[in-house]
């Protein structure tokens, strides 16, 4: 049973990460799957989980959660997109996304 401070310290992370952005509430969810599963937590509980919480009725699987997992054993080294490297494939899709279905393209 959560001890008050738990609870306090719980209830005012919620209310933050209700007005965080989404990179800051992503990587909270990445963290805390990543934690469970490290403590023994079944994927599939944890997908249930985040099934269950979905605001936008995603359905999670195991498949995924243990993605989350990589993703958080990588983010304890690094980041795994960089911001340079990110932006340099957003803007190489957008070029592509302007060439003529039916254009030849040259090397």
């Amino acid at each position: 049973m959560p001890t008050i401070t738990e609870n306090i310290v719980d209830t005012g992370t919620d209310l933050i990460e209700k007005v965080s952005s989404p990179a800051s509430r992503s990587g909270s969810t990445v963290e805390r799957a990543g934690k469970m599963l490290e403590e023994g937590v079944s994927p599939a509980v944890i997908a249930l989980q985040m099934t269950e919480n979905s605001p936008k009725n995603q359905t999670y699987t195991q498949d995924d959660v243990k993605t989350l997992g990589k993703v958080y054993l990588d983010s304890k080294t690094r980041v795994t997109l960089t911001a340079k490297q990110t932006r340099a494939l957003i803007k190489d899709q957008n070029e592509q996304a302007d060439v003529p279905a039916n254009a030849i393209l040259q090397s």
